[in-house]
């Protein structure tokens, strides 16, 4: 019977890891624009089938040629930073992206030689309804733009190749799938 439970619990966990979300902190500078950032970080709350540990509440952004930095949003209690994607380069016909996020590129290959995207997308989740919300801002923080939200069962997905972004959403046997360009 312990076996059972531990296994049981095991799972669940694998499952909560491998559907989507880790992003144990964000430490990188654009190789294209040469603008560092650093994941803001705070403490969460433990509880059943999750671990404490820190998750990220906002994200500050660093421009060395300026010696200067800028915090992307408003400080929020309720707010988490989920996912942060921009791309880095061109390469033999596909994207490259620094990217903290499970497997959201797709349809990327066959891509005109082309200058990297200038804006980065970033995925926040509202940590009491767990929707999460799309917004776009230049890389250097600049014109943040909120866009959709979304629900937690939702799945997403860059389709590099139409510049857009996907969700998906299943209820029962229909799906549907809304796109938005950026």
């Amino acid at each position: 019977m312990k076996l059972a439970v531990f296994v049981g619990i095991l799972v669940l966990s694998t499952f909560s890891f491998a559907g989507g979300y880790y992003n144990p902190s964000i430490d990188t500078y654009d190789p294209e624009t040469g603008l560092y950032f650093k994941s803001v970080e705070s403490e969460k709350k433990s509880g059943f089938l999750s671990s404490g540990g820190d998750s990220i509440v906002n994200l500050y952004i660093y421009n060395p040629e300026t010696n200067e930095g800028k915090y992307l949003f408003p400080k929020k209690d309720n707010f988490q930073v989920v996912a942060l994607a921009f791309e880095t380069s061109v390469e033999n016909g596909e994207v490259k992206f620094h990217i903290d996020y499970a497997s959201p590129i797709k349809n990327n290959n066959g891509i005109a030689s082309r200058e990297p995207k200038s804006k980065m997308l970033i995925l926040t989740r509202n940590v009491e309804t767990k929707h999460e919300t799309f917004y776009f801002a230049e890389k250097d923080g600049s014109n943040l733009v909120k866009g959709k939200t979304i629900l937690p069962s939702d799945s997403w997905h860059i389709d590099v190749k139409n510049s857009v972004v996907r969700v998906l959403r299943q209820d029962g046997l229909e799906i549907t799938m809304e796109s938005f360009s950026w």
